[in-house]
């Protein structure tokens, strides 16, 4: 009995010695697995690593057309400051100020990075900021500059305005200048009747140099209600053949256009605006020369009549 539950035992080790070669099997199975498994993770994660940085180099282009675009913008804008002109002095301070802002951005937007979004931004908005003041000095320098055309106009108007106003003046001065002229013309004193002659000792009229005693000059003054009324001396100038004015003094003179000259005689007259006959004489002294002889009558500054005689 013993003997052959013994014989039982060798045959269940036989037959389990038998089917130990299974579990290796199962242990290759689970490996492929597994590398499977790692194979489709490697294939999940350099997909991933592949859209990534595709993904990343989009973003770096998209940041870098940004930036250029960003810079783009600030030229334009120090362009745009360049031709706003204004004669108003402090806000051409105030100009110069922002250029030199926009100049300094220029001058960082070259040192930042593309893939620098935060800082790009930051920069955007300055840009904005900078928009914002332009179009407030835009507005303003507008405003001056339609302020100053406004006053321009009305400068001009007052200057044509002071022109026509000095144009009138002249010629209402030019006029007052002639009418002046023909009242000081029509208020000089007139003479008419106008007569020279030789006279001999006796008082008659001769022409012989010898007989000669005295020259009488007669002539009458004509009314004139323009002319000033009051007492004045009416003046005698006697010229010879050879010009010379027969004087009894150099000292004998009055003034005429701003001159002193010699008289050859005078006479004091009252003169009331009424004709008047007026006689004046000249005696003879020994100077006298045959040939004609030019009488000049003279009266306030004027010359107010002349004639001449002979004298054989």
């Amino acid at each position: 009995m013993e003997e052959k539950n013994t014989n039982q035992d060798l045959e269940n080790q036989q037959q389990s010695n038998k089917q130990a070669p299974i579990p290796p099997q199962k242990n290759k199975s689970g490996l492929m697995f597994i590398l499977f498994l790692v194979i489709a993770l490697l294939a999940i994660v350099t997909w991933l690593y592949i859209d990534q940085r595709q993904t990343t180099d989009e973003i770096e282009t998209a940041l870098t057309i940004e930036k250029d675009s960003l810079q783009s913008h600030l030229m334009q804008l120090r362009d745009d400051y360049d031709e706003l002109m204004t004669d108003n002095d402090s806000m051409n301070t105030q100009l110069v100020l922002e250029k030199e802002k926009i100049d300094d951005l220029l001058a960082e937007i070259k040192t930042v990075k593309a893939t620098n979004y935060a800082k790009i931004k930051l920069l955007q908005n300055e840009l904005g900021t900078l928009r914002t003041v332009a179009k407030s000095y835009v507005q303003q320098i507008d405003s001056l500059n339609t302020m100053n055309q406004a006053l321009v106009a009305e400068n001009v108007l007052v200057k044509n305005e002071i022109k026509a106003a000095k144009s009138t003046n002249v010629e209402l001065e030019e006029q007052n200048k002639d009418l002046s002229g023909k009242v000081e013309l029509a208020s000089t004193l007139q003479t008419e009747n106008i007569e020279a002659n030789p006279l001999n000792k006796r008082g008659k009229a001769t022409t012989k140099i010898k007989r000669i005693k005295k020259i009488k000059i007669g002539f009458r003054i004509k009314e004139n209600v323009l002319a000033a009324a009051g007492e004045r001396d009416v003046f005698i100038r006697i010229a010879g053949p050879d010009d010379y004015i027969l004087a009894k003094s150099e000292d004998d003179l009055f003034e005429y256009q701003g001159q002193k000259v010699v008289y050859s005689a005078k006479r004091p007259i009252d003169y009331i605006n009424k004709n008047i006959d007026v006689v004046v004489y000249w005696d003879n002294n020994g100077a006298l020369l045959t040939g004609t002889y030019e009488v000049y009558i003279f009266a306030d500054g004027n010359e107010i009549g002349n004639t001449q005689f002979l004298i054989e």
